[in-house]
């Protein structure tokens, strides 16, 4: 496959910081893929040699301009699948390769094992007795390539735009009941309508009466960018409880909570049996973890957050599950594609065209 220039250099750049950093040979190896012919052949965008002594190490390398989104790296997870499942690639792991990848996305990428260098100098290899990890590199600020996220999109406007979403009636609504609905202060709901106005997400008519262009696109947007910035900043702590049956009979909605995630995933459609809970609740959790005896550990199973919404239930939510929108926003960003293939579920079945 012949890559753009742009990909070129950026190949270019990481295997030269890589070189830098590590004193490791490294060497772009032509043909870029030696595909199977028994497969539908599906190109990477190259293939590469990293050397240590006697011992090489195959890598074919997908190279992505930006990665800003986890779902960038869920679809990344799905490839490298399907390359092995298929054999569509008969040597060699997948490696993603960028322009810079963020702390956050960096450590996602190391609990799904999914492999990268960057044009900065970080990186994660770990493949046949091969480990490096680099860490905390900066781009030059004449590379850095910044993009302000939409201000409908960040952490602020996706508060609004999930209450918007999930409940469309209140798209003309006045700003107070928005405000309201959304959790925060009055004067920001008028900036994110016209922001989402700017970016053609809604329209208004000739008689003042606003409406979505494209509502599913807006959808996929918000649940792209919840796990960036909105969820972090949700307080999440985790906890374990004494017995991992302890869900099944747990009802969140007489604590004023909501199940997210799997648990929400299995009540609402029965295909996934969980092995992680997520859990919306107020502010003050204390009433819910003594009751259920849970107690803090941050490689616990269960994961709990901050309700932001205030929203009626709508006529197909469960009570006690919070809206769809967001367990599918929680499966997608799992980076898991036992998961990832339920959300696409959820969505499919519940939230496209409704």
């Amino acid at each position: 496959m012949e890559l753009l220039l742009h990909e070129t250099n950026l190949l270019e750049e990481a295997l030269k910081k890589l070189r830098e950093n590590t004193g490791l040979d490294v060497w772009e190896v032509p043909p870029p893929f030696t595909p199977n012919p028994t497969a539908p052949l599906r190109r990477p965008d190259a293939r590469i040699v990293v050397a240590r002594g006697q011992q090489e190490t195959v890598y074919w390398v997908e190279i992505k301009k930006t990665v800003d989104r986890h779902a960038t790296l869920v679809a990344f997870a799905q490839l490298e699948a399907q390359i092995g499942r298929e054999k569509l690639v008969t040597e060699g792991g997948g490696l993603l390769i960028t322009n810079q990848l963020t702390e956050e996305l960096a450590d996602h990428c190391r609990r799904m094992h999914l492999q990268f260098l960057d044009a900065a100098g970080n990186a994660y290899l770990d493949q046949d007795g091969l480990f490096v990890l680099i860490q905390g590199k900066r781009l030059h600020r004449g590379l850095r390539l910044r993009e302000k996220p939409a201000r409908a999109f960040d952490r602020t406007g996706l508060r609004v735009v999930f209450a918007l979403l999930v409940n469309p009636e209140l798209l003309n609504a006045p700003y107070r009941e928005i405000a309201k609905a959304a959790g925060v202060a009055l004067g920001t709901v008028g900036r994110i309508l016209t922001d989402l106005r700017m970016q053609g997400q809604i329209i208004e008519q000739k008689d003042g009466e606003r409406r979505w262009v494209d509502r599913d696109r807006a959808m996929k947007a918000w649940a792209l960018n919840y796990p960036l910035r909105l969820r972090p900043k949700l307080n999440p702590r985790r906890y374990r409880a004494t017995d991992d049956t302890w869900w099944h009979q747990v009802d969140p909605a007489a604590f004023g909570g909501y199940w997210g995630g799997e648990v929400a995933a299995a009540r609402r459609k029965g295909n996934l049996a969980p092995t992680t809970a997520t859990l919306y609740l107020p502010e003050n959790r204390n009433p819910f973890l003594t009751a259920h005896r849970l107690r803090a550990d941050d490689q616990g199973p269960i994961e709990i957050l901050d309700a932001f919404w205030d929203l009626p239930e709508r006529p197909r939510q469960v009570r006690g599950l919070a809206p769809d929108l967001l367990i599918y926003a929680d499966l997608a960003g799992m980076g898991d594609p036992r998961t990832h293939e339920e959300a696409e579920r959820i969505y499919d079945d519940l939230l496209a065209g409704a």
